[in-house]
């Protein structure tokens, strides 16, 4: 028989989980699908369930985290609690306008007022619509239990398709953004309708581009992530590096942007599914790739 846990606050939550594996549930958008049996049946859940919707410790946007707000020395960043749901990530004029992209275009608006952005990152799905974001953004996610807490890289989090770094006896609590000016943006989902979609794939990009009285433009910073086409997001610094630096007239000349998006050929390597097939995931974000790179040589 499965027991069900709904405490009250974050100290009660980790003393539950400290007592053997269990499934947390938030917005459980995710986990009612996965443990779904058919319809007009009740989900089977086979460990018992601890709810933490009810934790108003986890129901916070900030730019410091709520224990240690007014402290000196803070690192510039946005906290999101792991209970914010995300039409509230959608909507907060903190949150950078990639991530608010990214977010208003998973699912209904219905699910968006239940699911979370914890549950979507530990979720830990290839097509994980906030993760591109998110990796531009270094994110990292604070895992606490009541041995203390760690923080670490997003992209360290997330192993693999469905699986995490995160230990039987924790739980993500919060994520943290740290503060970038990387003003220039790029955000497009492929999916097979509007809305309530399953990506086929999606491309974030954000750059900084710096401006000189008597030379042209020159791109100060330039980031590409994508997801839904590898086991985990596609980010690769090295390739990157390739941009970074490089002038707006560089950007527009023939053949660069060819160059680059050949580069990339090597490490976008998507498969085959009931969504879509390999070619025309690697194809559209190929075409996505040039697509942002050519928007900012008209800067």
């Amino acid at each position: 028989m499965v027991n069900v846990y709904r405490p009250d606050t974050l100290a009660q939550a980790l003393d539950t989980l400290s007592m053997g594996k269990l499934t947390v549930f938030s917005g459980g958008t995710d986990l009612m699908v996965q443990h779904g049996v058919r319809a007009g049946m009740s989900p089977r859940f086979e460990q018992d369930v601890l709810f933490v919707d009810a934790i108003e410790e986890l129901q916070y946007i900030a730019s410091a985290e709520p224990e240690h707000k007014g402290e000196s020395g803070q690192e510039q960043a946005l906290y999101i609690g792991a209970g914010v749901v995300l039409a509230d990530i959608e909507q907060h004029p903190l949150v950078p306008s990639v991530l608010r992209q990214s977010v208003a275009k998973i699912a209904a608006p219905a699910l968006r007022n239940r699911a979370t952005l914890a549950g979507n990152i530990c979720n830990a799905s290839p097509a994980a619509d906030s993760l591109p974001a998110l990796y531009l953004l270094d994110a990292r996610v604070v895992l606490s239990s009541i041995r203390g807490q760690r923080e670490i890289a997003l992209e360290d989090f997330i192993l693999a398709p469905r699986v995490t770094a995160l230990k039987p006896d924790e739980m993500l609590t919060h994520i943290v953004i740290p503060k970038h000016d990387l003003p220039e943006e790029f955000y497009h989902k492929v999916g097979t309708r509007a809305a309530n979609a399953l990506s086929k794939l999606s491309v974030a990009g954000l750059a900084r581009i710096k401006r000189y009285p008597k030379k042209a433009p020159v791109l100060d910073d330039w980031r590409v992530a994508f997801g839904a086409v590898g086991p985990t997001v596609v980010r690769s610094r090295e390739l990157e590096s390739l941009v970074v630096g490089q002038s707006l007239e560089t950007l527009a000349k023939p053949g660069f942007v060819a160059q680059v998006v050949d580069c990339y050929r090597e490490i976008i390597r998507p498969i085959d599914d009931q969504r879509s097939t390999a070619t025309y995931r690697q194809q559209a974000s190929l075409n996505l790739l040039t697509r942002w790179l050519e928007q900012l040589s008209r800067r």
